[in-house]
């Protein structure tokens, strides 16, 4: 049997196991970089963007409650946007394809690449994450400010947004939105369940997202066990 002292002992580290397991290392998703970076996809529309980070796989998708038929796009959008959403493309050859270098918007209207009144994204991962933090900016909004104060729906409620537009002088921003506290977060998401966000009062592209994987609570106790069972394993050795 272990001793107070011993069972302590292993206690502590099987906690700071746990802790060290739950802050995986963190992926930054940079959708202005995933769009116009020299290795990018070009600004184009996706039924299904699938991203593959360090621990996890995100299939992000999209709808428009407003358009005519079921369809809509997750949009990557050049000039320092982002992600947002599309409810028709110009031409079907304008679906899914990498587009390299700014090769013209492709959203019908070309207005409707951000994420506007009735339309939504879905971040669908494949394993529990923690979504530390999620950029936000209003680059090419019609009135190039962020109202104050301004709604995102995410999750399925409404939050108040960051209120930070930085919104330069030609109308794009030219500063990395990580050097800039417009951001929320933090928010969980389980494996095989839609996160989501969408419109609130405001229209706005998702600048980017930091990720990290969690590990099942199943691993954790079996963790915990081995732990222990080095502990006990040890004490009999220094019986004999």
């Amino acid at each position: 049997m272990l001793s107070i002292k011993e069972g302590t002992k292993i206690l502590s580290s099987i906690a700071l196991l746990t802790l060290s397991c739950a802050a995986a290392r963190a992926d930054v998703i940079d959708f202005v970089d995933l769009t116009e970076s020299a290795t990018g996809l070009g600004e184009s529309a996706w039924t299904e963007l699938v991203i593959n980070g360090s621990d996890f796989v995100l299939k992000i998708t999209a709808t428009d409650s407003l358009d005519d038929d079921d369809t809509a796009y997750a949009y990557l959008d050049w000039n320092h946007a982002g992600l947002g959403v599309c409810g028709d493309v110009t031409s079907e050859q304008h679906e899914n394809a990498t587009r390299t270098g700014k090769s013209g918007n492709v959203c019908a209207p070309s207005s409707d690449d951000n994420v506007t009144i009735g339309e939504m994204l879905y971040f669908t991962f494949d394993t529990n994450v923690i979504i530390d933090r999620i950029w936000f900016n209003n680059t090419h909004d019609d009135d190039r400010v962020i109202l104050d104060p301004e709604y995102i729906m995410i999750d399925g409620v409404q939050r108040l947004g960051p209120g930070n537009g930085y919104a330069t002088g030609n109308g794009y921003n030219s500063r990395s939105d990580s050097d800039v506290g417009n951001f929320l977060g933090p928010y969980g998401a389980t494996a095989g369940n839609a996160f989501t966000i969408g419109f609130g009062d405001e229209q706005f592209y998702i600048s980017g997202m930091e990720v990290r994987a969690v590990p099942e609570p199943g691993t954790l106790a079996l963790l915990g066990l081995g732990l222990l069972g080095m502990g006990a394993a040890r004490r009999r050795r220094n019986k004999s």
